[in-house]
This record gives structure tokens, C-alpha cells and sequence, in this order.
């Protein structure tokens, strides 16, 4: 027998619901704004005490105040407090050269340079066929002066900001390689910056080097893997060694030509969300056998790129354990044109398992010779890039002969079906793509819109958020 409650009782416990959902909702607010007005009371402490020591420094100190220079150590002083240690806060200048970095065409002379103990720069990478290529200037030469202006004068910043300059115009620089000093004037000039390189080796295993993900990236990795396709290559050799830093999203269309479709790749957010950060949709995939090259140096995307074809395409790792870097990075522009770059979600394989802090282990663990100069190194002494030879062309011409001997067997039935009055076809045999010996535990499976680029959000530090990514 169905029991009816009257309309007054219904409305009331209607109320009731509503009346506590609201206590809760306002507790739960309160909370967070108590929390919020105690760290804005205990911050306000802070910037007293910098206040105050400012104060007193300026009165007392009787050397001369760098106030760029110092306005940048206590942004980058909080930056470094906060336990994050792929934060990173750039000037506006540092921040136009990281955009081009990542755009994958510079404007410039060519080369990169960090600051050396001695005082000088030293320089640390040259971009090919870039003014700096062209005048010999070679990876470990310091540069001592600018323009006839000693480094020993001027902040690391400031020394960098003089070899930046508009495209087209002239640098001249004081260069000290293997105790020889000698003077160049290199000519600025707009750079597409060459992140892909691609050759056949023998057995026809095609080679493809990555040495950077940048937007160019993507395009570049086509056309060297078309390139090879349409030569033949029986087998591939993805080289990520030496391969730092760069952008998720570049990883995505590269991967798109190699596996078929799957969310290959999750982020997970500070709380708790997880959104689905590579995810194919292509019918084309690599059915080749395939070997990925690390190195303690491969880290973030490149890492991501290796994990990714592992889990997805059964591609064997080959050489050292990996840097351990899978986090995503966004970056926040602020009003003068400075940015942060903060890590802002964990980044969790398909199949493996998480290896932030850890490392993806090869499946064939390989060390390159002692002492060796990786940028010089030479095929012959190239251990790890043998061993990827060597397993690839076990396995084409494991295959090559399952190929024959099927053929075989197909012509020996057709020969005994036609002597009995039928006729039967040839039949080759199948190639089975390999399998990983590294399964993982972690599996995702929620999926959700990629995480590849959130212009114009607002960041809860005030900056605009750009591209994430992992750095």
C-alpha cells in the first residue's frame, strides 16, 4: 500500500536539505577564506620585513644598487622557496628567447651560451649553418668580450642581452678556444633550427635522430619518416639521447604516425583531475620493428615520446636509465612581459609504469665506452646504436626467413593440391610487431579533452598560462 506525506511535509523537508547544504557550502567557504586571510596577514609580514631591510640597505650601504638586478634575485628567491624544482621565472628578454626556442626558429648568431664559473660564457650549443656554424665557432669556446666590452664587467643577464639584437645586424666577440684567443663578427639572422636528422644504415634500418621538440619538430619528423618509408626501411632507430626539455604537444603528431589509435598519455592536477594529455586517432601505424635510443640525458617529452611507443607500438628501449622527469609544465605570462614556468601535474604513462623521479629502464641496458664525447662520438663507437643494429636485424631477417620458408610450404601444398586435380595460392607469412618486456601497472582509463594548449587562462598568480609542457 503506497504511503503519501502531505505538502507541508515535503516542503519542509525540502528546506532542510536546503538549509544544510548551505551550512556546508558556508563552512567550507569560511574555511578557505580564513586560510586565505591568514596567509595574506602572515604575507604582509614579509614584505614589511623587505620593506624595512630595503630601507636600511639604502642608507647604509656604500656600494652602488643594481635595482634590476636585485628586483629579479627576490622574484627568483620566492620562485626557488617553493620546493618546485622546474620553476623557473624569466625576464621579458629570457622569455622572448624561450618563445622562440620552442616556436623552433631563433633570431640570432646561432649558438647558445650559459654563464661559466670564470665569469665568461661559454658556449654550449651552435645551430647549423648559422652565422656562428659558418665562422668555426665550436661548442666549449668563452667568450671573454662583446663587442670590445670584457664579460668580467657586466652580469651573466646583461652579457646575454648584448648578443641578442635585431636580424641583420652585427656581433663581434672575443672568443678563447684551447688557450688561443682570436676575435669573430658574426651576422644575426633568422634561424629555422634543425631538431630532426635522418639516414639509412645497413640492412635498410632507417635512423631518425630528434634532438629537440619544438613546434617545427613535428613537420620535420614527417618528412624524415616519409623519406625513409619510401626507401625501403625495413626497421627503425628513434635516437632521443641528449634530448632535453621541449613541448608535450609536439609529441603528439609524431606519435600519430607511429601507433594506432589510444590515449597514450594522462596529466593529473593538483586536485586530483585527470585529463587525457596525448591521445591518437590515426589509422597509420608502425608495424616495423622498432628501437628507441635513450640516455640519462633523454628527459620530459622526450621520455614521453620513448614510454609512449614502448607501451603503444612494442618498440624496445635500448641504452641507459632515463632523467625521470615526466611533469607538466604550463608557463604564465605576466604584465611586463616576464613569465613563470611552474609544474602544475604528474604526467602517467598508458601501460607503464610512473617514472617521475625514477626513469624509464631500458630493456637492453647498453653503456656507451668510458670518456666518451657523446656530440663527437663516431657510428663505430656507438655501443648503444650496435646493439640497436643488431637487434633489428635479428629480427628483419628472422622474418625475411619465416617469409621463405611459408613460401615454401605454400608452393609444396599447391604442387600436391595440383597433382590431384585442384589449385591452391601461394601464401606468405605475417609480421608481428614486437611486444615490450616492461609491462606496467598504472593503466588510465579516463579520458577527457587534450591538455596541449590553454592560451588566454588566466593563471591563480595573475599571469595569462601558455603553453604547457614538459620542460
Amino acid at each position: 500500500m503506497n504511503k503519501r506525506i502531505s505538502l507541508g511535509l515535503a516542503l519542509s523537508l525540502v528546506l532542510i536539505g536546503c538549509a544544510i547544504t548551505f551550512i556546508l557550502t558556508w563552512t567550507v567557504s569560511l574555511n578557505s577564506y580564513n586560510s586565505k586571510i591568514a596567509n595574506s596577514e602572515k604575507y604582509e609580514g614579509v614584505y614589511q620585513k623587505l620593506k624595512e631591510m630595503d630601507a636600511t640597505v639604502r642608507t647604509n650601504y656604500i656600494g652602488e644598487i643594481d635595482n634590476e638586478a636585485l628586483e629579479n634575485a627576490i622574484v627568483n628567491g620566492y620562485v626557488n622557496g617553493i620546493g618546485d624544482e622546474y620553476a623557473a621565472y624569466m625576464t621579458a628578454d629570457v622569455y622572448h628567447d624561450y618563445q622562440q626556442t620552442n616556436s623552433g626558429v631563433i633570431n640570432g648568431a646561432g649558438f647558445e651560451a650559459e654563464k661559466d664559473n670564470s665569469g665568461y660564457l661559454k658556449i654550449t650549443k651552435i645551430y647549423k649553418n648559422s652565422s656562428a656554424d659558418t665562422n668555426g665557432v665550436k661548442v666549449g669556446d668563452m667568450i671573454t668580450e662583446i663587442d670590445s666590452k670584457s664579460l668580467l664587467s657586466m652580469t651573466a643577464e646583461q652579457a646575454i642581452k648584448r648578443v641578442s639584437g635585431e636580424v641583420g645586424t652585427k656581433l663581434s666577440m672575443r672568443l678563447v678556444s684551447n688557450g688561443e684567443e682570436r676575435s669573430v663578427t658574426l651576422v644575426r639572422q633568422s634561424i629555422d633550427v634543425e631538431s630532426v636528422t635522418n639516414k639509412m644504415l645497413g640492412d635498410k634500418i632507417g635512423y631518425i635522430k630528434i634532438t629537440s621538440f619544438n613546434a617545427k619538430t613535428p613537420e620535420q619528423f614527417s618528412t624524415a619518416y616519409n623519406s625513409l618509408n619510401a626507401s625501403g626501411a625495413k626497421a627503425f632507430i628513434f635516437d632521443v639521447r641528449h634530448t632535453e626539455g621541449g613541448l608535450v604537444s609536439a609529441v603528439k603528431p609524431m606519435v600519430n604516425r607511429l601507433i594506432p589509435a589510444a590515449a597514450a598519455a594522462t596529466a593529473e592536477y593538483t586536485n586530483g583531475v585527470r585529463k587525457t594529455l596525448i591521445e591518437t586517432d590515426s589509422e597509420e601505424s608502425l608495424t616495423l620493428p622498432a628501437v628507441v635510443l635513450m640516455d640519462a640525458n633523454t628527459s620530459s617529452a622526450a621520455e614521453i615520446f620513448a614510454v609512449t611507443l614502448r607501451d603503444e607500438q612494442g618498440a624496445l628501449l635500448v641504452g641507459v636509465q632515463t632523467a625521470g622527469r615526466a611533469v607538466l609544465q604550463s608557463t604564465y605570462e605576466f604584465s611586463d612581459g616576464s613569465a613563470l614556468v611552474l609544474t602544475t601535474a604528474n604526467i602517467i604513462p598508458s601501460k607503464s609504469e610512473r617514472f617521475d623521479g625514477v626513469g624509464l629502464k631500458p630493456d637492453y641496458a647498453i653503456d656507451l665506452p668510458i670518456n666518451t664525447i657523446f656530440e663527437v662520438m663516431t657510428q663505430d663507437a656507438d655501443t648503444q646504436l650496435q646493439k640497436a643494429v643488431e637487434i633489428l636485424t635479428t629480427k628483419t631477417n628472422g622474418n625475411a626467413n619465416n617469409d621463405t620458408s611459408s613460401d615454401t610450404r605454400s608452393e609444396t601444398s599447391s604442387t600436391s593440391s595440383n597433382t590431384s586435380g585442384s589449385t591452391s595460392s601461394n601464401t606468405s607469412g605475417s609480421t608481428s610487431s614486437n611486444t615490450s618486456s616492461n609491462t606496467g601497472s598504472e593503466t588510465s582509463s579516463e579520458t577527457s579533452s587534450n591538455v596541449s594548449s590553454s592560451a588566454g587562462e588566466s593563471g591563480e598568480s595573475g599571469g595569462t598560462e601558455s603553453e604547457s609542457e614538459s620542460q
